[in-house]
């Protein structure tokens, strides 16, 4: 009995300082509250990539699938011809010649 009373307490002395203290806890706590936040934020990053992705993947398809306009039609005018110089209105002249 004396024996297994000895090998309990060596036992016992062995894993003692290996056992977390508060502030090893304290510690924890807040490198857990720390990766929490740091995967809240990726989280909310992705959801935002993803929304704005999907966005313009509907936009593409969108515009993919709208028939495309053909090209406007171009009508060139021809060049411009020099104006002939403007004619004098000359008098009119009646000639009455008498019945036969």
């Amino acid at each position: 009995m004396d024996n297994e009373v000895s090998a309990l307490k060596a036992h016992i002395d062995a894993i003692v300082p290996t056992l977390a203290t508060k502030a090893d806890i304290e510690i924890l706590r807040a490198e857990m509250h720390k990766m929490s936040a740091e995967g809240y934020r990726w989280m909310v990053a992705s959801m935002i990539g993803m929304f704005l992705g999907f966005g313009g993947l509907y936009f593409a398809a969108n515009n993919a699938t709208r028939p495309q306009q053909p090209p406007p039609v171009v009508v060139q005018a021809p060049p411009a011809q020099p104006m002939p110089p403007a004619q004098t209105n000359q008098p009119i002249v009646i000639y009455l010649s008498p019945p036969k």
